[in-house]
């Protein structure tokens, strides 16, 4: 009897680079959609100054990674600094394809910054806790 693997529309490049974030993040996981894209949902630590120390992180892994980058990401709770929303962030804004509703800040690579080749998902997540350093 051979054993059936689980399909997937993720390329390797995708699942591998979600093992290697897991390894960093135990609470990460990855939930497929039908479109192809995924969504990566973690626990995260803030840096003091937010309105929460820890939040779920989530973002998109687009159908076509890791040619297309991830593109925003989403944090529940809601948060503030200095008891305002932070900068270019929306409330209550759907998850794409997810059914569920979070912050989201409009976060992104500049053009040619990104690179399939040399960036993968930790790289991503390490520009998210950048933007999450900066408390604006």
């Amino acid at each position: 009897m051979t054993k059936l693997e689980p399909v997937t529309k993720l390329t390797p490049k995708a699942l591998a680079d979600f093992e290697a974030l897991k390894a960093r993040n135990p609470s990460a996981v990855l939930a497929e959609f039908g479109s192809g894209a995924a969504l990566a949902t973690l626990d995260f630590n803030l840096p003091e100054g937010w309105s929460a120390s820890k939040v779920v992180l989530r973002f998109i892994v687009p159908n076509g990674y890791p040619v297309a980058p991830p593109d925003g990401f989403w944090v529940a709770p809601a948060l503030q600094v200095g008891g305002t929303q932070p900068r270019n962030t929306e409330l209550n804004n759907a998850i794409p394809e997810a059914g569920v509703s979070a912050h989201r800040f409009s976060w992104h690579f500049d053009n040619g910054h990104w690179s399939a080749n040399r960036d993968n998902l930790l790289t991503w997540l390490r520009s998210c806790q950048e933007r999450l350093e900066k408390l604006e």
